[in-house]
C-alpha cells in the first residue's frame, strides 16, 4: 500500500460508497441489507500495535410495504493490538436517511462528527495502549 500523507476524506469515501450501491441496485446480485467500511484512519500504540479508524455506512429497507431504501452513516474504532482490554469503539449510527440519488454529499456529510469522535478515541487509545501486534502465532 503506497504511502499517503493525509488521511482520507471520510466524505468522498462515504459519497463513493453511496453511489455504488446506488448503480448497483436492481441487478441481480444485489445485497440490500449490509454495512460497508470504509478506513479513514490509523494510529500506532505504545505497543506497537494499530488502531484503526473507520467510517461505516449501512444500507438498508424501510418496513413492508415501501421497500424504500434507506441508508445510515457512523464510525468506529478498532484495536489490533493482542491482548487489548478495550478494542473497540463504535459511534452511534445517525439517523437513517431515505437513498435518493440527489443527497448523496448530504448524507456523506454527516459522517463527519462521528468520524472526528471515533479519531478522537483512537488517538487517545493509541498514547496508553500497551498491547503488542498480533503476529497469528
Amino acid at each position: 500500500m503506497p504511502y499517503i500523507k493525509i488521511a482520507p476524506d471520510a466524505t468522498d469515501l462515504v459519497a463513493e460508497l453511496i453511489r455504488e450501491h446506488h448503480r448497483a441496485r436492481g441487478g441481480r446480485y444485489t445485497i440490500d441489507h449490509y454495512t460497508s467500511p470504509a478506513t479513514v484512519g490509523r494510529f500506532a500504540t505504545e505497543g506497537g500495535a494499530t488502531v484503526e479508524v473507520r467510517a461505516l455506512t449501512r444500507f438498508g429497507l424501510k418496513r413492508y410495504p415501501s421497500r424504500e431504501g434507506i441508508v445510515q452513516v457512523g464510525a468506529s474504532a478498532l484495536c489490533h493490538g493482542h491482548g487489548c482490554v478495550d478494542p473497540q469503539r463504535e459511534e452511534l449510527f445517525a439517523e437513517a436517511v431515505s437513498f435518493d440519488d440527489g443527497v448523496t454529499e448530504e448524507i456523506a456529510a454527516a459522517v463527519l462528527p462521528l468520524v472526528q469522535a471515533a479519531r478522537e478515541w483512537a488517538q487517545a487509545h493509541a498514547e496508553k495502549c500497551r498491547a503488542q501486534p498480533y503476529t497469528g502465532r
